[in-house]
C-alpha cells in the first residue's frame, strides 16, 4: 500500500422497523424503515490509478455490474475527471443477504472518491441516489428513518446501544423477488416504524415495535428462515427479525456475552452467524 491508499469501512445495516405502505406508480413501493449501522462490514481499499481497476469481491461477478465500480464510473462521468482508482474490497459481507452489502460498498468507494479525486458533495450525493435508496444511507451511516422509497432520509439519534446477533442459511434472497413476493394483505401503514422512530428520538427502545412486512414473503421464498428466526428467539433475542429482504436474521440482545451465548446455542445448526454491535459513523481514514 501506498501512502496515499485510503481504507474505507463500509458497515453493514439491519432495519429496526420495516413497513410497506403499498406500491408507487414508478413501480417501487412506499415504505417506512429505520436503517441502523453495524459495526460489522467490508474494507475498501482505494489507490490513484490511471483508470478505474480492479477485480469485484463476488466472484464470477463483471467489475462492470458490481455496485462499487459502477459507482467509481459514475461519479467519474458526473464530475469530469480523467483520473481513475484501483479498487480493492475485503469482503465480509454475504452476497444477497439482506444486509446492503453492494450499497455500502458503493457508498464506501464514494465517500473515499470524494477525497482522492477532490469531488464535492453534491456531485457524490447525486450519484449516490441515481444507484439505489440504501447508498444515500450509508453516505453518512448511522440511525435514519427511510421514507418514500427509503432514500427520503431523516438522521435520528443514536438508537440505545444493542448487540447483535446475525445469522443466515445458505440461501439468498434478492430485494426483487421479495418485494415480488409480498402480498398486498402483508402491507401496512407504516406506523409501528414512525412510533419508534419518535421512541429512538427520546432516547427510548420499543422492542415490540420492530417488525418487517417482507418477513413472511423471505419464509415462503427460503422456508429455512423460520427455523433461523426460531432459533434466535429460543436463545433469547429480544426481538428476533428478518433483516431487511433476507434471509438473514437478526437478535437483539442487551451485552455482547448474552449474543455469544446465543451464537453457541446456534452452532450446532450450522449456519453462518456473526455477533456484532450498533455503530456510529464512521469516515475514511489513511491508510
Amino acid at each position: 500500500m501506498t501512502a496515499t491508499t485510503l481504507v474505507v469501512h463500509a458497515p453493514a445495516k439491519i432495519n429496526l422497523g420495516l413497513e410497506v405502505r403499498g406500491r408507487r406508480n414508478d413501480g417501487y413501493h412506499e415504505i417506512v424503515t429505520i436503517f441502523q449501522a453495524l459495526e460489522f462490514g467490508d474494507t475498501i481499499h482505494l489507490a490513484p490509478a490511471r483508470e478505474i481497476t480492479g477485480d469485484s469481491a463476488v466472484p464470477g461477478l463483471d467489475p462492470f455490474d458490481d455496485l462499487a465500480f459502477r459507482a467509481a464510473h459514475e461519479l467519474q462521468a458526473r464530475i469530469g475527471t480523467t483520473q481513475g482508482v484501483r479498487i480493492r474490497i475485503d469482503k465480509r459481507i454475504p452476497v444477497a443477504a439482506g444486509l446492503a452489502g453492494g450499497s455500502t460498498d458503493a457508498a464506501a468507494v464514494l465517500l473515499g472518491l470524494r477525497r482522492l479525486w477532490n469531488a464535492k458533495a453534491g456531485a457524490v450525493a447525486e450519484t449516490a441516489r441515481s444507484l439505489g435508496a440504501d447508498v444515500s444511507f450509508f453516505l453518512d451511516p448511522g440511525t435514519a428513518l427511510g421514507l418514500a422509497r427509503g432514500d427520503e432520509l431523516h438522521v435520528l439519534p443514536p438508537a440505545p446501544p444493542r448487540w447483535v446477533l446475525l445469522a443466515r442459511p445458505e440461501a439468498t434472497i434478492s430485494a426483487r423477488d421479495a418485494y415480488t413476493e409480498l402480498r398486498p394483505a402483508e402491507w401496512s401503514g407504516g406506523d409501528a416504524t414512525l412510533e419508534q422512530a419518535e421512541d429512538i428520538r427520546r432516547g427510548q427502545w420499543s422492542p415490540h415495535l420492530v417488525t418487517n412486512d417482507l418477513q413472511s414473503a423471505a419464509i415462503r421464498l427460503v422456508p429455512e428462515v423460520a427455523e433461523v428466526l426460531g432459533a434466535l428467539d429460543a436463545a433469547g433475542a429480544a426481538p428476533a427479525l428478518l433483516a431487511g429482504s433476507g434471509p438473514t436474521c437478526f437478535g437483539l440482545y442487551p451485552t455482547k456475552s448474552a449474543a455469544q451465548r446465543a451464537q453457541v446455542r446456534l452452532r450446532p445448526h450450522g449456519w453462518w452467524s456473526q455477533v456484532t454491535r450498533f455503530a456510529a459513523p464512521v469516515d475514511a481514514t489513511d491508510g
